[in-house]
Parts: structure tokens; sequence; C-alpha cells
């Protein structure tokens, strides 16, 4: 398998009524695009634990703790910033994102579309967190000197086991982008009311 893109990103806040049932995926609110995905960088970590006997290793563990998913997309727009920090995004002539020290990310799901080519035919796939929380990663302003650099907006997020049990969920290879982004929606989408 040879990855090839990544598109289509979505996030969906937790819903505010039964966000978390017992032994299933969370249930959202309204999703959103979070803008057009450059790259999306999963790194799970786990708590290891081992016991020596007999002069050798007799046991070891290997639990989920947690994922870091560092995502880049070519702008992170303020109203989609807002949404995913906590922050307050001004109305009517005060139009101005303002981070405030008190404020606290909403719990959501997250999902996008790889593209990647198998046996040289091109497939697609789903990928799935249904519990993340956002975090602010720093921010880099160059000036325009001999050459023009391009850069977009950066986002960390933490999966997390939810109670189904599940942290990542990974569709089936698909045929085409259409039957991949419909598995995305079915995914990150609101609950019924």
């Amino acid at each position: 398998m040879a990855s090839k893109g990544c598109k289509y990103i979505q996030w969906a806040p937790f819903a505010a009524t039964n966000p978390e049932p017992v032994s299933a995926v969370p249930s959202y609110g309204t999703p959103v695009n979070l803008g057009a995905l450059s790259k999306a960088t999963d790194a799970p970590a786990f708590n290891e634990a081992k016991i020596h006997g007999d002069n050798a290793l007799d046991e070891y563990a290997n639990e989920f703790k947690e994922c870091s998913i560092d995502v880049e997309v070519t702008e992170l727009s303020n109203a989609v910033a807002a949404g995913i920090f906590g922050a307050t995004l001004g109305a009517g002539e005060d139009t101005d994102l303002k981070f405030g020290a008190d404020d606290v990310a909403p719990y959501g799901g997250l999902a996008y579309i790889v593209c990647k080519q198998v046996h040289n035919v091109n497939k697609y796939q789903g990928i799935y967190y249904p519990k993340v929380k956002a975090a602010m990663q720093g921010e880099e302003y160059t000036t325009k000197g001999e050459s023009v650099t391009l850069s977009g907006g950066k986002v960390k997020f933490t999966a997390m086991r939810c109670n189904s049990g599940d942290w990542k969920i990974k569709s089936a290879d698909l045929a085409d982008e259409a039957a991949a982004k419909t598995w995305v929606d079915a995914k990150i989408k609101a609950a019924a009311i």
C-alpha cells in the first residue's frame, strides 16, 4: 500500500444531549469541514510494563493510552478555530477571534479520507477518531524575502478511548472517493433530535 493523498477532514462537537452513550461511539452535533487538508499524522502512545523472572522477560503488557493527531490545513478559518478551541468569535461589527485563558475546547469526533494505491489501482479509505479534543499550536509568520513561502493552520488533537472501547476506526478499502466521503459523513453526523 502506498498512501498518495488525504482530504475532506470533518469534525463535529459532541451532542448537547446524550453525548456518550453506553458501549457506543459518541453522538455529535453539527459537523464542520476543517479546511483543505494538507497533512494528518497520528502517533499513538501506550502504557507498557514488563516483569522479569528466572533471568528472562516473563510478562509484558502494552495498553493504549492516547493518540496525538497533528493536522495541517491550508487555512483554519476563525469560525472553525472558535468551534474546535472553545474561543470566542465576535458578532456584528466585532468580528475578532478572542482566545481566553479560561477557554475550554469541546470534545468531538474527527474523520477524513486517504487515497492509496494498491497494485496500481486507486483505493480510498475513511479514517475516524470517535473522541478527540483540540489544542492550539504555535503560529509562525515570516516576511516575504527572495521567495514566497506558503503555510497553513496547524491543530493538534488528542484521541482517546470512547465508550465503545475504540479510539480509531478505519474503513475497508473503498472503490471511489464518493464512497469514502459517504463513510466519513455517516461517522461524523449530527444526532437525530
